[in-house]
């Protein structure tokens, strides 16, 4: 995989297709009903039962549009990839405009693939990889992925310039 800034945002090259398979579940890790994820990104926030009930009648159904919409917003941007030339891997552009929200999906993703795979704090060690199961491993790698994505949204890497997305699409 390789990135590149354009005058629109970000484009990400030679995307394998499993990574194409982790960025299409990113919306339905945060549109997930499973408990586990939903307690994870929607916990409890009060100390009193009535404060909490209050919260949860009047802010969640809000946060959960905002993560519905979110969602939305990444699936018509994956939907955008592109062939590569002479090349089975793909290309994306992720707009300025849609960073932020790109940046909480795959947050929320990661968390939600935490919860799933029941890892912990110590799991997500370099050293306790091989201790894993393998669906434990392939949910790390991809929380690893992930992150990848949103340090060079978040401006993390020193990215030049490198024109408009049309120079990189060939029709």
């Amino acid at each position: 995989m390789w990135v590149a800034r354009v005058d629109e945002g970000f484009v990400f090259g030679d995307l394998t297709a499993a990574t194409v398979d982790t960025l299409k579940g990113v919306p339905m890790l945060i549109e997930s009903a499973d408990t586990r994820v939903r307690d994870r990104l929607l916990p409890e926030t009060c100390d009193s039962a009535d404060a909490e009930e209050q919260w949860r009648r009047h802010a969640v159904p809000e946060l959960e549009r905002l993560f519905l919409s979110r969602a939305q917003l990444v699936r018509r941007d994956l939907a955008g990839l592109r062939l590569m030339p002479k090349s089975k891997n793909q290309l994306l552009l992720i707009l300025d405009a849609h960073a932020n929200a790109w940046l909480a999906a795959l947050n929320a993703a990661r968390l939600a693939l935490y919860e799933l795979n029941d890892l912990t704090a110590e799991s997500m060690e370099p050293e306790a990889f091989g201790l894993a199961l393998p669906k434990q491993q392939e949910a790390i790698l991809r929380i690893h992925l992930l992150a990848e994505f949103q340090s060079v949204l978040l401006g993390d890497l020193e990215i030049e310039s490198s024109g408009s997305f049309d120079d990189f699409v060939v029709e």
